[in-house]
């Protein structure tokens, strides 16, 4: 009996003598090992952005505006034209400017018809008609029917398509051709600003 006591004490010794390792947890807000126990809460903590010294994450074109400031000038000295300024040179705006600006609308056709044109503008489609300001004026007159623009003393061209892109790029055309910088214009804001803002519209219909 007193062997059996005896043997009975030794294995209780020795297994308070084992310790089993902690469960190790991964908390989910730190991505640290913790030898706590399951008892240990292993709901996130909310760590504020300051401790990170995180200000923002704003994309890095916010911000950004594609449509440049009415009534400048680019880089490349060609005047960008605004909605008010353009409405005010009209033939039928009151107390309009003495040299009244040759619109262009470089849009194709089929969209001509779908909109209409700005009031006295005149259609050269940049797409199907890119050579159009190289053309010598008898060459142009044959194509499209009416004299090849040519701005006089005081007076710009100014382009327009239907949101800024191709009236920029034939305004940058022109200049290439030969036509003074200093009169050529586009109209960045162009067909969907002009319609956004109430201007008026004429029907077009393509000479057969």
């Amino acid at each position: 009996m007193a062997t059996t006591v005896a043997s009975a004490q030794r294995s209780a010794a020795m297994l308070s003598a084992i310790r089993l390792p902690a469960r190790r947890v991964l908390s989910p807000a730190l991505g640290a090992i913790s030898t706590r126990g399951l008892a240990s809460s292993t709901r996130p903590r909310v760590v504020p952005a300051e401790a990170y010294n995180i200000r923002s994450f704003s994309h890095p074109i916010k911000g950004f505006q594609v449509q440049k400031r009415q009534n400048s000038s680019d880089s490349a000295g060609l005047k960008n034209w605004g909605f008010e300024e353009l409405n005010a040179s009209l033939p039928s705006a009151p107390d309009s400017p003495t040299h009244k600006p040759i619109l262009i609308d470089v849009r194709e056709p089929a969209e001509l018809k779908g909109t209409g044109i700005i009031p006295s503008a005149v259609s050269i489609p940049l797409a199907s008609q890119a050579d159009a300001l190289f053309l010598t004026p008898d060459e142009f007159e044959t194509r499209f029917g009416f004299p090849k623009p040519e701005p006089a003393d005081g007076q710009q061209m100014v382009f327009y398509c239907k949101a800024g892109v191709r009236a920029k790029i034939m305004a940058q055309m022109a200049v290439k051709a030969g036509y003074d910088p200093s009169s050529v214009g586009y109209y960045w804001g162009s067909w969907l600003d002009w319609e956004k803002n109430g201007g008026k519209a004429e029907r077009w219909e393509e000479d057969d």
